[in-house]
Formats: structure tokens, sequence, C-alpha cells
């Protein structure tokens, strides 16, 4: 498994919003959960925020996507739960996007791995490239994991309900899509492709395919096996 790349408890009492900010990384900019949006649209539908110009922005920002109208019988509990669907279907369609590219093109380079007399250097920038992509994509999924459990316990104390939303919710969370991608599977054919290439001459020592570390064959070991050495801050990178 890969361990996440930073860890929330550095920042203390930061609140989860400004983590948020300080850790989403620009490649996916927009893709997050809408924390904030869905912070101030579960104060208005616990009663907690009755300012009537948020009122009215909630309204307006739920009803684009939300298909239980006006309706005032529909209670908070469905309105949270159509939201957070919401929000988990839209995670899950960039999470499954991203891992089906990441396969293909990890597939591709295998192939080119194997055929003698291609271009070493280029394959090894991409899988460095395509190995930090994995790393960025499971911090993606965690962190979003991260702002759903958040979120959904503020509903619970805001609500004060007996019914505790966040428990079932985040059980179905754990089977979504965003959820189930399969790193080991991921990172066990980065490190079969780098094998590949360091034998046929690619990873000019000290440099790593992409921990960071080096790569080196272990001289006490066949020669299938090999060593990566990497620095300790690194440790979360590599599996």
């Amino acid at each position: 498994s890969i361990e996440p790349l930073f860890s929330l408890s550095r920042f203390g009492a930061m609140k989860f919003g400004k983590q948020l900010q300080c850790l989403a990384t620009p490649r996916y900019q927009g893709h997050y959960i809408q924390y904030k949006d869905l912070k101030k649209a579960l104060k208005v539908w616990t009663g907690l925020e009755k300012d009537q110009s948020t009122v009215q922005e909630v309204t307006h920002w739920a009803s684009s996507f939300l298909r239980l109208g006006p309706n005032p019988e529909v209670s908070p509990e469905m309105r949270v739960n159509a939201l957070m669907r919401g929000e988990e279907e839209r995670i899950s369609k960039v999470v499954e996007r991203e891992d089906s590219g990441i396969r293909r093109q990890l597939t591709q380079l295998e192939k080119d791995a194997d055929v003698a007399g291609g271009d070493l250097q280029a394959m090894e920038r991409l899988l460095d490239d395509l190995g930090e992509q994995i790393v960025q994509l499971h911090f993606f999924t965690r962190l979003n994991f991260s702002g759903f459990r958040k979120i959904l316990k503020k509903y619970d104390k805001w609500n004060k309900s007996k019914a505790a939303v966040s428990l079932w919710f985040m059980s179905e969370l754990a089977r979504a899509p965003f959820m189930n991608v399969d790193f080991g599977v991921l990172l066990d054919q980065v490190n079969r492709i780098a094998t590949k290439l360091r034998r046929a001459g690619a990873f000019d020592l000290p440099r790593s395919p992409w921990a960071s570390g080096c790569l080196l064959e272990t001289p006490r070991q066949p020669a299938r096996d090999v060593t990566f050495l990497f620095d300790p801050h690194d440790a979360m990178r590599v599996r």
C-alpha cells in the first residue's frame, strides 16, 4: 500500500477547509470535495444558519444538481444523502478516468520495455511521471475520504439526531469506486517495468525510477531481485 504523502495530523488544529487548500495538488484542482459549499448547505438545512442571503445562496447552489426540489417535506437526511451521493459520483468519475489512463500507459510502457532498442531515457521519464501520478491519485482519494468523514460528523453534531448519518454513509462510501482503486497492482507493474528498464541499462545510478532513491541490484541475491534504497522522508512514496 501507499502511505499518504502528508499526514493531516501535521497540521494540528488547522481547520479541514484550510488543510484542503494547503494539500490540494494542481493536477486535481477543482475536483476535490466541495467542502465549504457542503458545510454551508448543511448549516442551512440543520437550521444553524438562518441568514436569508446564505439560505438563498445554498438553495440556488443545491438546486443546480439536486432533484429533490423545494419540497419542504423532504427530510434533511434525504437532502444530505442526495448531496453526498452526487459528490461521491463526481469524485469517482475523476478517479476512474485517472486510474484507467495510468493503467493504459503502464501497459503500453511495459510492452515497450520488452522491445530491444527502445528509447530508455524517454521510458524512464514516463515511468517517473506515472509513479508520481499514482502517488497523487492515492492522496487525492484519501483526502476526499477525510473530507466526507469530517463534514458528516459536523452534520451529526449540528442535527443533534440519534441516527448517526456519518456512520451509515461512511460505510457506504468505503465501497465507492474512488475508494477501491487497486494501488498494489499499479505499484507491482511499476516495479516490473523499472526492473526491465534497469536491466536494459536505464537509470544511471544513483537516480531512481520514481521514488527519489536508488534502484540497485543486490549482489548477493538472484538477478531478478532488486532492492530499493531511499531517504526516510520518501518512505511514504514506496511500497
